[in-house]
């Protein structure tokens, strides 16, 4: 079972990017101006799902351990907060649209709110592993990683403005908090407290307030007009590239809105194909976590696969309308590097703790599975 769990998250993972391809090449070409540049996201997508490939590989033949040594918990931390000091930085990040979330590279957008994810789980599942049993303590050992890493990246996220990011961030904290032993009462405070300063946060820009309430000319354009695409599509959907929604009704929509798009051109069978493959992954990599052969596998496995997974479902809550409209991407589907090249990542990570549990499955006298000392 945990082999084929570690087979089928590769395999679900190449499968939604293939499949991605073949949506922005009717999505994005729609967006493009110009005949020369027709093909131009599929041609660019394709690129950054051979780089997502070659790199998931690198990720999952790496010794996760190693993130326990200083240099690499202290230097991810590091790197963490200077790529969100970088985004803030004039003449280096790059502002669309009101916000300033990317890091100009020539030609290339990179945006570190991608990262920040994955980097929260690995220094997390790494510190919680290096305390053990001090977990529960209130020290400066205990507290001060965690509190820079989480704390700073929320604190920048706000300034781009990313409130979608930092949530996102907040919520993979505390799953991973709760799942290392932090105590249950202490879990549900930092809860209230990330709950009063949404709110704060909310109440104090009168334009959150009108997307919350779906109040606002224009605040809900684009949630709008993906409902319009799901009703299109009914049950069997529209037909590969016939949806209407993608002549520039739905801006953007090769992105943050490309479940619309899918939900347009192939319908309900479409939609509830794209939420089995991620409840699917889910599985898997729950599989590999709860047979990890020690606490920050577990932390590990459970944190790149929530990644993936808890971001999917925002994205969805956001094209369904359930949520106010973030820029969220859909996993494995939204055209742009940097998503597909985080995502890549966490599969990765995922592969490299099921490749150490399976050696550990191989010899027993080693270890037992975490879920056993639970």
């Amino acid at each position: 079972m945990l082999r084929l769990s570690v087979i089928a998250s590769v395999l679900l993972a190449i499968g939604m990017s293939v499949f991605a391809l073949l949506v922005i090449s009717y999505a994005g070409a729609k967006e493009s101006s110009t005949n020369a540049n027709l093909f131009h996201y599929v041609k660019m997508q394709t690129i950054f799902a051979i780089i997502a490939l070659i790199w998931g590989f690198c990720v999952s033949r790496i010794n996760y351990s190693i993130f326990k040594q200083n240099l690499f918990f202290y230097g991810l931390i590091a790197v963490t907060l200077i790529s969100l000091l970088l985004v803030l930085c004039p003449g280096i990040g790059v502002a669309v649209k009101g916000s300033q979330r990317w890091i100009g590279l020539g030609p290339i957008r990179l945006q570190p709110v991608e990262f920040v994810k994955l980097a929260a789980i690995v220094v997390l599942s790494a510190h919680m592993d290096r305390i053990g049993g001090l977990v529960n303590r209130f020290s400066w050992r205990t507290l001060l990683p965690p509190f820079v890493l989480i704390g700073g990246s929320i604190a920048l996220l706000v300034f781009q403005p990313d409130f979608g990011g930092a949530m996102i961030v907040c919520f993979l904290s505390g799953l991973m908090l709760l799942l290392g032993g932090l105590g249950w009462w202490k879990c549900a405070l930092l809860g209230v407290l990330g709950v009063l300063a949404i709110a704060i946060l909310l109440l104090s820009n009168e334009n959150r307030l009108k997307r919350l309430q779906n109040e606002g000319e224009g605040e809900n354009y684009q949630a709008q007009q993906s409902e319009i695409a799901f009703r299109n599509g009914g049950l069997t959907g529209q037909g590969m590239g016939k949806g209407m929604q993608r002549q520039g009704y739905l801006p953007e929509c090769h992105t943050d809105f490309i479940f619309s798009v899918i939900g347009e051109d192939y319908g309900l069978v479409g939609t509830a194909s794209i939420l089995v493959g991620f409840l699917l992954l889910l599985g898997c990599g729950t599989t590999i976590a709860f047979n990890a052969p020690d606490k920050q596998g577990m932390l590990l496995a459970f944190g790149a696969m929530m990644v993936i997974c808890a971001q999917g479902a925002a994205n969805m809550a956001v094209v369904t309308h359930l949520f106010p409209t973030k820029g969220l991407a859909l996993p494995f589907f939204s055209y742009g590097g940097s998503s597909l090249l985080a995502s890549s990542t966490a599969i990765g990570l995922l592969v490299s703790v099921g490749r150490k549990a399976i050696l550990k499955e191989d010899f027993p006298e080693e270890t037992k599975p975490v879920l056993h000392s639970l």
